[in-house]
């Protein structure tokens, strides 16, 4: 079965309305997401910046005190995506719904949002490793947020026998999401479906089992 498409309004950041910057404060964080994607946290200059949405490099500092600002504030919308997409579809699912349905839901989720959701999730990916210790201190603040989201989808898995014992719940998850951001990395339209690669995660990491919840799970696109 062919995947869906993100929403095309789940493509922007899911900061709340009354929050969420707009006009020129907009233009210089997608700005500040693209080149965070394609050039690294380093290339991603106040100058860089300025250049791309055509203003003054001084005129940033109207909407932003700092470059690193721009990155967290982009890091972070990056991660609210994702996540809000992830519990948008977990939210969709019956209370009874077992752990690996869930779990099957939200491992096709992060995939959609991280494969299909443009600049900001790509950028909260790739340039994390490359920040300043202090800058990826304060980013982890919403990362931790997310990561709690799969904290109880795990223990919900391994309360219900489908974590070997002895495994680590932290290892379990970490192992997981590692494979998903990964995914960026290699896949490519036309190869390997997304529901195909999320189909092969939940078989490795939870064996045959899986294949019967995936059964279970129909093929809903993420909500915004």
């Amino acid at each position: 079965m062919a995947p869906t498409a993100l929403r095309k309004q789940s493509r922007k950041p899911a900061a709340a309305a009354d929050k969420a910057p707009s006009g020129a404060a907009r233009e210089i964080l997608d700005a500040g997401a693209w080149l965070l994607r394609h050039r690294g946290y380093e290339a991603t200059t106040t100058r860089a910046i300025a250049e791309r949405v055509g203003i003054k490099a001084g005129s940033i500092y109207h909407h932003f005190r700092s470059k690193d600002a721009i990155v967290q504030h982009v890091l972070d919308d990056g991660v609210r995506i994702v996540g809000d997409a992830v519990l948008g579809e977990l939210g969709a699912l019956p209370k009874q719904a077992p752990p690996l349905q869930r779990l099957a839901v939200a491992v096709r989720t992060h995939l959609l949002a991280s494969l299909e959701g443009g600049d900001y999730v790509s950028a909260s990916i790739r340039a994390f490793a490359f920040l300043p210790k202090d800058l990826r201190r304060n980013c982890r603040v919403e990362r931790r947020r997310y990561e709690d989201i799969w904290r109880k989808l795990i223990a919900e898995a391994a309360r219900a026998g489908h974590v070997p014992k002895g495994v680590s719940p932290d290892a379990a998850r970490l192992m997981l999401l590692g494979a998903l951001n990964w995914a960026g990395e290699w896949y490519r339209p036309g190869g390997l479906s997304i529901d195909e690669i999320s189909a092969s995660y939940m078989k490795l990491a939870f064996g045959q089992a899986a294949a019967a919840a995936r059964r279970r799970t129909p093929a809903t696109k993420p909500r915004a």
